[in-house]
This record gives structure tokens, C-alpha cells and sequence, in this order.
């Protein structure tokens, strides 16, 4: 049975505000456990007051206490885009780079789901893979903070795996085009899944929890980062109830109180219609399927997405589903979804008001994206990572 050093860094520290990426990890996990190829150790690398063991057994992974590996710092032995972080990187390779191989070299393969790999890890004849998720930062380097995009456009000239694990065709193109010096036959293009838990659900009490007060409502579902175009989505709401004067339908947006304000200062300066544009702020994970079922339509006007997992949980939900017809996001929804160029809102409205109008084609949408979530599971993605099969 092989030994699998699992990098779970980056899930500790965003515990309680986990992302999309925290959900790819844990259900990588989750199906890593169930292989008898595989025997797995999560790998702590930087001070954390969350307990591995507790905090993994909340997300369905047991795992013993002896298997979890703390190796103190190794990821600061990486270096960094500026110089006090290179000249400590040196100096902890000097005080602790024997030590560290001679743990790192007790197991066969490393895997990281975000973070750069120290370079100890490739002195010591592992496997790495390392995921690549998107280019956002460099490709939308405006919508991010600027410490954040100058330490990931460090990362991504300087990174190393023996396998990159892209989440689209999109994503391996980006990613090629910025590191042109990295073989092709290094990428994998493997696609992501929904948790099992996103499927049609029916709850009565979902729409009076959220303060959704009419018959009917939009959904929107993602953090409020200025590339998800959530603007350009109120716009075009207001400019739907407007000029259709329809008024017995919200629009809700799910997703934590980040990038807010833009947002925020849109809706405050509604009158008449800011009880019809429902800020929910974040929600946990056991109330969105019921949002996402309940909803009449999920609308996702992002501008740019490495994989656009929001989309495939509306459609494993059973609810239609209107996005933008960009990057990776056609890879994803294919013919079971509509499309906008999420510029234009003209073009969003009349789409609205076409599915709005149109019960027969969105219960056809709702069919064909049930089938199409059908295509992607997170056993075959773990199969594919891993070659299990």
C-alpha cells in the first residue's frame, strides 16, 4: 500500500470560511480513504490551533492521531517573492532540510491541493502532483488583493510538481500560456464533482430562514468578488422587474460579506425594490441544496472560472441554470444550460424574462442538467488523480 502525504495546510486555516478549494480537498479525501491503494497521512507544515483529527471527523474523514505528520515549517523552506522570506527559506534549509527529508522520504507520493511544494520534497524522490485551480490572479490581478496576486505570480513562475492536476481545459490553457516551459504531458485536465449532498430538496421552511418573501426567486450563489459580476447581476434584475413590471419574484445572492461594499451600496440605494434583493451572507452547507432546488432559476454571470463548481451543483439540484459563456464554464454546463456574455443587460433581462416566462423550457433545462451532473463524480476524479482504475 503506498503512503500518501496529503497537504491539508490550507484547510485548517480556512476552517469555518471554507471555499470552493476546501470542498475539492475534503472530497478527495473522503474518496482517497476508501481506496486500498492508498494509505494517507495529513501534513501540517504551519502553527495551527485547529485539531486535524477534530476538524476532519466534522467533515466525514476519520482518520488515528498517529497519522497525521507535522513537519514544522516546511513550507517556509519554499522562499517567497520577497527577500526576507528567500533569506529565511535558506536558513531553515540549513538548520532543518536533513531532518525533514529523512521524514519525508518514509512515504511515496505528496499531494498538494493549493499550496507550492518545498523544494526538500523533490530532493527526496517522492511523486508530487500539485493542483491548479485557476489564473484568476494573474488574469484578473484588479479584482485581487495585491499581496495576494504577488505572491501567486511568484508561486506560478516558480512551482514544481512531477504531475499538475488542471480542473479544466481552460485552466490547463491558462496555465501553459503563463508557464510555457512546463511540458504539456506534465498536465491533467480532471474535472471536479458536486458533494452527493446537492440534489433536488424540498424545504418548506427554506424561504421564510432567508427572509425570501415572494413566490418566487433568482438565485445567485458565490463569494462577492468583483469577476463573479454580481453588479452587472442586480443590474439586471432591477432593470427586469422594471421594464416587465413583474413583482412576484426576488433575487437571492449567497456568500460571505467579502468584496461587499460595491454591492451593498447598490441595494442601498433601492427604494421600492430592496426587499426583493436578498443579501444572505454566508450559509452553511446543509441549506443550500433546499436554496438551490427552490430557486426558478440559478443565475451565475461570472466573468472568469477555473472550474465553476456553483453551476454543477445547481444542475445536480435540478435547477436551471443561466451562467456566462466564458472560460471554463461551457466545459461544465454544456448543452444543459443557457448562456450570457454577462456584459450585456439587455441580454441578461430578455434571458431572464424568456425562462421566467417559459415553464416548459426550464423544466426541460432541470431534466438535462440532472443529466449532465450525472458525468461527473468524485470517484472518477479520485480514479483518474490516482489511476486507481
Amino acid at each position: 500500500m503506498k503512503k500518501l502525504l496529503f497537504d491539508i495546510d490550507f484547510l485548517l486555516a480556512s476552517s469555518g470560511k471554507e471555499t470552493g478549494i476546501c470542498r475539492v480537498a475534503v472530497q478527495v479525501l473522503r474518496e482517497l480513504f476508501q481506496s486500498s491503494e492508498y494509505e494517507i497521512y495529513p501534513l501540517i507544515t504551519c502553527p495551527t490551533k485547529i485539531d486535524p483529527v477534530k476538524y476532519l471527523t466534522s467533515k466525514g474523514i476519520k482518520i488515528p492521531q498517529k497519522n497525521i505528520v507535522y513537519l514544522k515549517y516546511l513550507k517556509a523552506t519554499y522562499g517567497g517573492y520577497k527577500t526576507k522570506h528567500r533569506i529565511a527559506a535558506k536558513i531553515l534549509k540549513l538548520l532543518c532540510g536533513a531532518k525533514y527529508k529523512r521524514e519525508l522520504k518514509k512515504y511515496d507520493e505528496y499531494i498538494s491541493i493549493f499550496s507550492p511544494i518545498s523544494p526538500l520534497v523533490f530532493e527526496t524522490g517522492l511523486k508530487t502532483k500539485l493542483f491548479i485551480h485557476d489564473m484568476v490572479p494573474i488574469k484578473f490581478s484588479k479584482a485581487c488583493n495585491k499581496k495576494f496576486v504577488q505572491k501567486y505570480t511568484y508561486w506560478m513562475k516558480h512551482i514544481k510538481a512531477d504531475e499538475f492536476i488542471c480542473v479544466s481545459k481552460h485552466t490547463q490553457k491558462d496555465f501553459l500560456e503563463f508557464r510555457p516551459d512546463i511540458p504539456t504531458e506534465k498536465t491533467m485536465v480532471v474535472y471536479l464533482a458536486a458533494d452527493e449532498r446537492f440534489k433536488p430538496t424540498h424545504d418548506a421552511q427554506i424561504k421564510s430562514k432567508y427572509g425570501i418573501k415572494t413566490p418566487r426567486y433568482f438565485l445567485g450563489v458565490s463569494d462577492h468578488n468583483p469577476r463573479k459580476n454580481f453588479s452587472h447581476l442586480i443590474q439586471s434584475f432591477i432593470e427586469f422587474i422594471k421594464k416587465e413590471k413583474i413583482h412576484d419574484i426576488s433575487l437571492v445572492l449567497v456568500g460571505p460579506k467579502k468584496h461587499f461594499s460595491e454591492i451593498e451600496s447598490l441595494v442601498g440605494h433601492l427604494t421600492e425594490l430592496k426587499d426583493k434583493i436578498i443579501l444572505t451572507g454566508f450559509v452553511p452547507d446543509e441549506d443550500l441544496p433546499a436554496l438551490y432546488s427552490e430557486a426558478e432559476l440559478f443565475i451565475y454571470p461570472s466573468l472568469y472560472e477555473g472550474f465553476g463548481l456553483p453551476v454543477l451543483e445547481a444542475m445536480q439540484c435540478g435547477t436551471p441554470v443561466l451562467t456566462g459563456d466564458n472560460t471554463s464554464l461551457p466545459e461544465v454546463g454544456g448543452d444543459a444550460v443557457e448562456y450570457i456574455s454577462g456584459k450585456d443587460i439587455l441580454e441578461t433581462v430578455q434571458k431572464m424574462f424568456e425562462l421566467h416566462q417559459n415553464t416548459a423550457k426550464r423544466q426541460k433545462m432541470a431534466a438535462a442538467g440532472l443529466k449532465r451532473a450525472q458525468k461527473f463524480s468524485w470517484t472518477q476524479t479520485v480514479d483518474q488523480i490516482f489511476r486507481l482504475k
